[in-house]
């Protein structure tokens, strides 16, 4: 078995491949449209899910240290098309695995982060990656049924990436 970094980083680097295809499926389609009025569009879904290697790791961190500052990082990042949103996810995904790369066990595993909403105790790196490639596959499947509910030909070899042209 190798680094748990490096098996982290696996089930992440897989679960944004499948991601990319989802959100690349979107390109060209009505970003407004939202299953009930109540609910983000799929712009602002399409949005938040290619922003989640910034701000998790920004939020786990500590660099972000209220709900304020994490707003305004999100608004910062907020993109128009899905070709710009791709361009926030890719650059978020590269930053992201360049910081992991470099962690030992002992590191991803030392539980020594509190993140601004959390009331009590510490978790670990291991266990904030672990939910990030979550929250990814979450969103994943929120912008796919999205994308199912508006009438996009998507299937499960889209959800699952496989691009079929």
């Amino acid at each position: 078995m190798g680094k748990i970094s490096d098996v982290l980083l696996e089930s992440l680097k897989r679960e944004a491949n499948q991601t990319r295809v989802v959100l690349s499926t979107a390109e060209g389609e009505d970003l407004n449209f939202a299953p009930k009025e109540s609910m983000r569009n799929m712009k602002q879904l399409a949005n938040h899910t290619v922003q989640i290697p910034h701000m998790d790791i920004a939020i786990y961190s500590g660099e972000l240290d209220s709900r304020d500052a994490a707003q305004k990082r999100e608004r910062n990042l907020n993109r128009n098309s899905i070709k710009e949103m791709l361009g926030v996810f890719d650059e978020g995904l590269e930053k992201m695995i360049e910081f992991f790369q470099g962690k030992s066990d002992n590191e991803m595993l030392e539980e020594n982060l509190k993140p601004f909403y959390m009331e009590e105790g510490m978790e670990s790196w291991a266990h904030y990656l672990s939910e990030c490639i979550s929250h990814l596959a979450m969103h994943k499947m929120q912008l796919w049924m999205y994308l199912k509910l508006a009438g996009v030909n998507v299937d499960m070899m889209t959800y699952y990436g496989i691009e079929s042209h």
